[in-house]
């Protein structure tokens, strides 16, 4: 895998190493609809299957793409792959939402995460050397990209989840000596003492 896609992608992957089928469901703030570690994941996964899709697209075809973009393209691409951030405002594509998924850990998920990454690259190589220089597929948001604009891209777009991967896993219950606040120790119980009490007062201690 290309360097510039391989470093961060081992960064999604060497979250999950330690997590549980049952963390990787848990979602940092429910009731705001927070995505839990396994859906941060999918959605990076949808995202190299669906650039994917149009560069397969392409090479089917055997066409590069037209070269010209609107300027609110121009712009959006600038921004990932000259300041490497994400536009913010810009909401997920719908294909790219994760919906019905069936849970998995979290090495079974970034196995399946690498792969996609892989599968990816390998498209993109196979760009290079039908189209060169040239734009290969065009991005619903971001419009014709070369080779190097498609990797920038999803390096760019696996570090903006990075940080909401890592919040999703440290909110997740085997998870908590990650949180950003101490979490008190709980008082000792008594034989008496119903199980959920001590969970209680840790609540109560936090408020």
């Amino acid at each position: 895998m290309h360097p510039v896609l391989a470093t961060q992608a081992a960064k999604i992957a060497g979250q999950l190493a330690s997590v549980g089928q049952a963390e990787a469901q848990a979602s940092p703030d429910p009731a705001n609809h927070a995505w839990s570690a396994q859906q941060v994941v999918e959605h990076l996964i949808l995202a190299f299957e669906h650039s994917g899709n149009l560069l397969e697209e392409s090479l089917k075809k055997r066409k590069s793409s037209p070269g010209s973009h609107t300027v609110a393209q121009w712009l959006l691409k600038a921004q990932i792959c000259w300041f490497g951030s994400m536009p913010r405002g810009v909401s997920a594509l719908r294909a790219l939402r994760p919906t019905a998924i069936t849970p998995q850990d979290g090495k079974t998920l970034a196995a399946r995460f690498l792969a996609a990454a892989e599968k990816l690259d390998l498209t993109l190589v196979a760009c290079r050397k039908s189209f060169g220089l040239l734009p290969c597929a065009v991005h619903p948001i971001y419009g014709p990209l070369r080779v190097e604009e498609w990797r920038q891209y999803h390096a760019v777009h696996c570090s903006h989840h990075l940080p909401q991967l890592q919040t999703a896993i440290a909110h997740s219950p085997t998870h908590a000596e990650l949180l950003h606040w101490p979490v008190p120790a709980p008082a000792a119980k008594t034989e008496d003492e119903p199980a959920h009490f001590t969970s209680k007062l840790v609540a109560v201690k936090r408020g």
